[in-house]
């Protein structure tokens, strides 16, 4: 089964590219990219309960 899920997350994007060492234009991509690891690597994932996270 799929299910979509949308999530808002509201982050400073000057302190965000700072604490990861990246330029502030591709804060928005890495906020995306971290959040989809991090679905990824939970426990139910981890246990092939989630199958597939798509978020690229």
């Amino acid at each position: 089964m799929k299910v979509r899920v949308t999530l808002t997350v509201t982050v400073n994007p000057d302190e965000w590219a700072q604490e990861y060492g990246i330029p502030r234009e591709d804060v928005r991509a890495d906020v995306k990219d971290y959040i989809g690891h991090t679905v990824a690597d939970c426990y139910p994932a981890a246990e092939e309960i989630i199958t597939d996270v798509g978020w690229q």
